[in-house]
């Protein structure tokens, strides 16, 4: 295989060079997928023939020097929730199994201008609401690293895509940590961009008759092997659009800094309440002192204690405006029971002070939306004080490493602790699509199982470009990604 685990960018390089064809790189990149995508379950649909095509037309014009981007002629997947001409997109979930893209999303339509040629479709949980990948529809995603485990969600098939070799790039979403968690549960680098900086037209499918668009927390991002990739995905997708007024036209400032030893970090292994496994405990705290040791001004620190409480409240408070908007009473009495039988299950009594802000926005109540909408933006503003302090905060993503696949809504043990299914992932991820902050997680090596381990670097509103440039800063610190046997 010549291709396959070669960077996006080392791909459009020897395109662009003439050293190779767009064609031979996306049949090696088909192959692959048919020889093992079985295991996996990462890809649901594969557009072979379309693919080829695109391929040759790549390799037309670049005979001619004519190229349509910087990832001409380069295969990407693209997770199911997004929109492409003319494919079904259902989230998993038979209710939507009929839903055909009527038009390319924004962000798959950036892609395309690109000059990348989508291989297809990569696999998702039901409604996007688990850290596992199962639905109505597809068959279980799998970790590629051990198929026993989750590769978690909701872009886990697109994360075990990457990891197993079947693509180069990912474009992922993440409303809940749907990028950060399979990025570090497969050894990857995922970002989250600060909320409202992506367009989300055509970001997932709409039920028939639907009225109401209300999209807050979630945003599309990119997931790669390496963060020069991560960053030329981020760079084709972000931007204000025609289709969402609510993205501003944002100057992004480039880092005017030359190393490590010019940055503050605060970190931490843990949150009030939600501690860490000994093993990602440890591995945060070296991270930490690898950086100290670089130069950096570290320091352990987390914002006042309430602050990340009162983020997952507000993710509560807002999350069923978002996923029930426009449905009848008995429905959403369905959503919330289907809820509290899965991804839920427990917290009324573990967490009983979710549930009272969960059940006031299934009411659907104006008044309170508008309260939790004035929430949002005092706990937001409470974060960006915290970076007044710092350039950066690194937290975990996860209790542990990736989790065996089990029922939705089984309790979890590790590390010699029980938990209900939503504490061991939800709590460490949540907060930040909450107040809409920029996460990137890099992975930090292989744990003592042989799974992947993780950590997430958080910045302020708007410091994408800095918190790229310092996460390839700090990645050269660490053993980054590490491929999967049998692939």
């Amino acid at each position: 295989m010549q291709y396959i685990y070669k960077s996006a960018i080392e791909l459009a390089t020897l395109i662009r060079e003439r050293k190779a064809t767009s064609t031979d790189i996306v049949k090696e990149h088909l192959e692959h997928i048919h020889r093992h995508n079985h295991k996996l379950n990462a890809f649901i649909s594969v557009f072979e023939e379309e693919a080829l095509q695109e391929a040759a037309s790549c390799d037309q014009e670049a005979r001619e020097a004519r190229f349509r981007g910087p990832l001409h002629g380069v295969p990407v997947s693209i997770k199911e929730q997004f929109w492409i001409k003319g494919k079904n997109s259902n989230t998993n979930f038979k209710m939507l199994k009929d839903f055909a893209a009527p038009e390319d999303a924004v962000v798959v339509e950036r892609i395309k201008k690109s000059g990348a040629i989508i291989l297809g479709q990569t696999n998702v949980p039901k409604n996007l609401t688990d850290y596992q990948v199962n639905g109505d529809i597809y068959p279980e995603g799998k970790n590629p690293y051990n198929l026993e485990y989750s590769p978690g969600g909701s872009t886990g098939g697109g994360a075990a895509a990457l990891a197993a070799g079947f693509t180069p790039l990912e474009l992922g979403g993440d409303f809940g940590g749907s990028v950060r968690v399979p990025a570090s549960f497969c050894g990857l680098y995922g970002l989250k961009p600060t909320e409202k900086t992506v367009p989300l037209h055509g970001n997932i499918p709409l039920p028939k008759n639907s009225k109401s668009m209300i999209v807050h927390m979630a945003q599309a991002g990119p997931l790669a092997r390496n963060i020069d990739d991560l960053d030329l995905l981020w760079k084709i997708i972000v931007g204000p659009h025609k289709s969402d007024r609510a993205i501003p036209d944002i100057k992004w400032k480039q880092s005017e800094k030359n190393s490590l030893q010019e940055y503050k970090i605060a970190w931490t292994d843990g949150w009030p309440g939600f501690e860490t496994s000994a093993q990602i405990s440890e591995a945060i705290k070296v991270f930490a002192e690898q950086l100290k040791g670089a130069g950096c001004r570290v320091e352990k620190n987390l914002p006042d204690n309430s602050l990340h409480e009162e983020s997952l409240k507000t993710y509560m408070g807002i999350f069923p405006y978002v996923i029930a908007q426009g449905t009848p009473w008995i429905v959403r009495q369905i959503i919330k029971m289907q809820l509290y039988n899965g991804v839920l299950k427990g917290s009324k009594s573990d967490l009983p002070y979710l549930t009272k802000p969960l059940t006031e926005a299934f009411k659907m109540n104006a008044n309170h939306y508008g309260e939790v909408m004035m929430q949002q933006s005092k706990m937001t503003r409470r974060w960006e004080e915290f970076f007044d302090q710092y350039d950066f905060l690194i937290c975990p993503v996860a209790f542990g490493p990736a989790y065996k696949r089990c029922k939705t809504g089984d309790k979890l043990s590790y590390d010699g602790k029980e938990m209900i299914y939503l504490k061991y992932v939800w709590p460490y991820v949540a907060c930040f699509n909450a107040s809409g902050n920029p996460s990137i997680t890099i992975p930090l090596g292989l744990g003592k199982e042989g799974l992947p381990i993780g950590v997430q670097i958080v910045g302020r509103y708007w410091s994408e470009p800095e918190l790229i440039h310092f996460a390839k800063k700090a990645a050269a610190l660490t053993a980054g990604f590490v491929k999967p046997e049998g692939y």
